[in-house]
């Protein structure tokens, strides 16, 4: 192998045309690749934080709900008693006012009965002489009647 000329122009050319390479081609290349990758991994570290803050405020409106049901259910549950008791009161107040109108009824009924009763025990005598004379034909006074006989017969 002869070393002549062409040889060094040729080794000097090609690094001539490295060097150029390098500074034209390969240095904005490399800072444009620099350049990206820091943007991803800038983009990368953002993506987390925001992950990060989204499981946060996931978690927080979990413990919310959760608090919120609780809440919920706790004042469900004191309105159901509440308005358990107030019917139980309700009812028994019904339950009051019913028995209380049955007996004034019944003591109303038991009064007109017995006004009736007595109405019919002051008239029997004139009833009995106004059948008699219907069924016989003129009047008759009848005699012997018994009260207590009456009272039996009106009081069963």
């Amino acid at each position: 192998m002869e070393f002549n000329a062409t040889f060094l122009v040729t080794i000097v050319s090609f690094i001539v045309f490295v060097f150029l390479m390098n500074k034209i081609l390969y240095e904005p290349m490399l800072k444009i690749v620099s350049e990206r990758k820091t943007f991803i991994d800038g983009n990368l570290q953002a993506a987390d934080e925001n992950h990060k803050k989204a499981e946060e405020i996931s978690n927080k409106k979990e413990e919310r709900l959760n608090g919120a049901r609780n809440d919920a259910k706790n004042l469900y549950s004191k309105s159901v008693s509440e308005f358990k008791s107030q019917k139980d009161d309700i009812v028994k107040q019904a339950q009051e006012d019913s028995d209380r109108e049955f007996s004034q009824a019944n003591d109303n009924l038991v009064n007109i009965s017995n006004e009736t009763k007595e109405g019919l025990k002051s008239r029997m005598s004139d009833l009995a002489n106004d059948i008699v004379e219907k069924v016989i034909g003129y009047r008759s006074e009848v005699q012997g009647f018994n009260n207590d006989d009456v009272n039996r017969i009106l009081y069963q």
